[in-house]
């Protein structure tokens, strides 16, 4: 347990490092919207502050210039695009705090085809760092998922020029669009499911604050199905557009769940209604949850397999937890020293969950 915990006191629940990736391509030129984690840029760049200040300042502006030239290029056919740094800006995605860069990619010629090369150095300070991709050419869309494992992206653009307008409106037949590969973007979100759960402390110390008091295996198994419906709903909503929620608020409310979770781990023996109260505290989580999704700008006609995937990598993260953690709590529970570790660990957890909420205020 204070293993557990000496690894928890991070100043940020989430170690999930989430960027984003949006290109729009028009004739000869690449608009990027590049977003960067603050903490990964104060990590790469050895700061020990904000940004806020450093964003305006020239000399951190070349910094990150070079940074970019250094590991990001767009080429075609061996030849590479002229980058320019338009502006860069402090900005926040879902619940994460960050920097957006806009640059512009401009080739010789028209652009049909192209590949992305995102090896930043970032990689090798943060390896979990993900991108999410989205590419814009007029009515096509392309997503995708850059990370470690996956640094280089084709994109081929469906061919869209005179001649093919004067066709359509014939009746001859569209040209045929490139499908992006959407069993392996799936996959990719699935991935990143399991790794959002296992790299959210936050999360994982709610479950073990629920599964505490739990003296049965069916009680701690109606406790988990109560989360896993409640925020698989809120999850939904909220990634979906369908209801809207101001994240900081979500996170300092995420805290607050942790926090009464462990006080009445202190006062409560039985966990009778412990899975009426989970229910409720999971539709706050499930926000969360969502903030990991909420700004990716994924198509609509793919949302659901996304959340589907991505809430199924959730689920799969948390029963790999659970099942490590449950029966060694049930053994535990066979001592008469147990209910004092119980309590113990329930004051550990909130003064943990307590200094998250004062940060998140």
């Amino acid at each position: 347990m204070l293993l557990f915990f000496g690894t928890s006191t991070t100043s940020f629940a989430h170690v999930q490092s989430m960027g984003f990736s949006e290109l729009k391509i028009e004739q000869n030129e690449i608009l990027y919207d590049l977003f960067l984690d603050e903490r990964d840029l104060t990590q790469q760049f050895g700061i020990n502050t904000n940004l806020d200040n450093l964003v305006n300042e020239a000399q951190f502006s070349q910094k990150v210039e070079s940074f970019l030239q250094k590991g990001l290029r767009i080429d075609a056919d061996s030849k590479p695009f002229t980058m320019e740094l338009l502006s860069m800006k402090m900005a926040n995605k879902a619940s994460i705090r960050g920097v957006e860069l806009q640059l512009k990619f401009t080739a010789d010629k028209v652009i049909e085809q192209f590949t992305l090369h995102y090896d930043l150095e970032l990689f090798d300070h943060v390896p979990a760092h993900t991108s999410g991709l989205l590419v814009h050419a007029g009515e096509y869309v392309q997503q995708d998922l850059i990370d470690s494992t996956k640094r280089d992206i084709q994109i081929n653009l469906p061919q869209h020029n005179q001649q093919d307008t004067i066709d359509s409106t014939k009746g001859d037949s569209q040209p045929n669009l490139p499908q992006p590969k959407t069993g392996a973007v799936l996959w990719k979100y699935f991935k990143l499911g399991i790794e959002h759960i296992l790299t959210g402390y936050d999360h994982l110390v709610f479950l073990l604050s629920l599964v505490l008091i739990a003296s049965r295996f069916k009680d701690a198994l109606k406790i988990v199905t109560a989360f896993t419906i409640a925020h698989s709903i809120t999850l939904f909503l909220v990634a979906s557009g369908r209801l809207h929620v101001i994240s900081s608020w979500v996170e300092a409310l995420i805290a607050v769940t942790i926090c009464y979770v462990a006080v009445e781990n202190m006062f409560v023996q039985k966990a009778k209604w412990r899975w009426a109260l989970t229910a409720i505290f999971g539709l706050i989580h499930g926000m969360g949850f969502a903030g990991a999704l909420a700004e990716t700008g994924l198509p609509k006609g793919n949302l659901i397999g996304t959340l589907l995937t991505f809430n199924l990598g959730v689920e799969t993260g948390q029963l790999m937890v659970l099942c490590l953690l449950l029966p060694l709590l049930i053994w535990l529970r066979r001592f008469p020293w147990y209910r004092k570790m119980m309590i113990s660990t329930s004051c550990l957890i909130f003064v943990l969950a307590f200094y998250w909420l004062i940060q998140r205020l």
